[in-house]
């Protein structure tokens, strides 16, 4: 072995060793990317978990709907009442404004 062949095998040797090296830290980093990818879902995930957990649920929402109506039937019944006194007040009104002069 001549040293031409030495310094051939040796620069052959530290081609293949510096693309060994490359290929690990591109697979290094693309885990290290997914795993700050898988992170940040993560996050995002206890996030919209924590947000669900807030929101009423079906029970809620009909007693909700179930208070909604008997209001509505609470303010028709209000509204049917204030309809009488109106028509008075318009007719003391107009008797003030007529016997005014």
């Amino acid at each position: 072995m001549n040293f031409n062949e030495l310094n051939f095998n040796l620069s052959a040797v530290q081609w293949l060793l510096l693309t060994a090296i490359g290929i690990y830290t591109w697979l290094t980093n693309r885990q290290a990317a997914s795993t700050q990818q898988l992170l940040e879902l993560r996050t995002r995930i206890v996030a919209l978990e924590e947000h669900v957990r807030h929101l009423p649920d079906q029970t809620a929402v009909t007693d909700l709907l179930g208070d909604m109506k008997a209001m509505r039937a609470e303010l028709t019944g209000v509204k049917d009442a204030l309809a009488p006194l109106a028509r008075s007040l318009d007719r003391i009104n107009d008797y003030l404004l007529r016997e005014k002069q």
